[in-house]
């Protein structure tokens, strides 16, 4: 695979998709399992619906780029792209795990944006269920359905590595953007403690499923150093490992510090794990556009 211009930038497409898909899912997780006892009108509130509504149309445009991108890589670069081939391409099974995740990233979007109006039954519904399509539908477009080595339990277990890594990474990111360090936020421990209660089951799946469809694709030890997606695979490991240390750094260090009532570095080590996480995010939409030992790119 060559690393031109049109190449990167497909990465980076899908880098902001993958980014803003994991601030959407977890704004949902931060209103409602992270600071439910915050008032639907208080501060922290509103700029979680913010991050999350200025996610949600971040992810629309994201994926109109990969439809553009991916219909480009169809024709020579001096040829136009037609509405015949982004129907052709819609078409295909590429292109049809595209459709059903642009579906939920409108329903998402609606529901974000009827957060406006308040806190209602109906657009935490539709949060709800956009959320849950995305993370059903984002593997649509990878290695999980499109190559043999996936095998079965391919889809099942990205979609638990997805869903439990927006729950981890994304809480986190509208977390430290909306409530960690801000004004009028709840108690400080007691949003750490709860959010660490959910990362460390979140992030233990997320790490267990990534290393099972790892394994599926490298099918041994040896493809990690003899292959560009085995390389790619051990630079991701690497983060992986520097935002789990981080994460455990935050539960066995600030927290206990936190409910003693003495300072902690909560918000620095918070971004930093933040950081290494859009890093991590970034090598991801790398790693999808190599081929898997054996096997020819999608």
């Amino acid at each position: 695979m060559t690393w031109d211009a049109p190449t990167l930038v497909y990465a980076a497409a899908r880098w902001l998709y993958y980014s803003a898909l994991f601030l959407v899912v977890g704004g949902a997780v931060a209103r409602w399992a992270v600071v439910p006892m915050v008032p639907a009108g208080a501060q922290p509130v509103g700029r979680i619906v913010r991050i999350a509504r200025l996610a949600s149309v971040t992810l629309a445009l994201a994926l109109v780029a990969r439809l553009y991108l991916q219909s480009r890589a169809m024709v020579d670069p001096d040829e136009p792209v037609t509405l015949e081939l982004v129907k052709a391409v819609l078409a295909g099974t590429w292109g049809k795990g595209w459709m059903a995740q642009g579906s939920a990233a409108l329903v998402v979007l609606v529901g974000w944006r009827s957060m406006r109006l308040g806190d209602s039954g109906a657009a935490r519904g539709l949060v709800a269920i956009g959320s849950l399509g995305l993370v059903l539908a984002s593997p649509l477009t990878g290695h999980a359905v499109g190559l043999p080595a996936a095998g079965r339990l391919g889809y099942p277990l990205m979609v638990a590595h997805v869903a439990a890594g927006a729950a981890w990474l994304g809480t986190l990111g509208v977390l430290v953007l909306s409530v960690i360090g801000r004004p009028g936020g709840p108690e400080l421990s007691q949003v750490v403690g709860r959010f660490s209660s959910l990362a460390l089951p979140a992030g233990a799946v997320a790490i267990g499923a990534g290393a099972l469809v790892a394994w599926r694709y490298l099918g041994g030890l040896e493809p990690l150093t003899t292959t560009p997606y085995g390389r790619t695979l051990l630079i991701k490991l690497g983060l992986l490992a520097g935002v789990a240390g981080t994460g455990a750094y935050n539960w066995r260090v600030v927290l206990p510090r936190l409910k003693r009532g003495e300072d902690a570095p909560v918000r620095s080590s918070a971004t930093f794990e933040i950081v290494v996480g859009l890093a991590l995010l970034a090598v991801t939409s790398v790693l999808v556009s190599l081929a898997a030992p054996g096997e020819h790119s999608e």
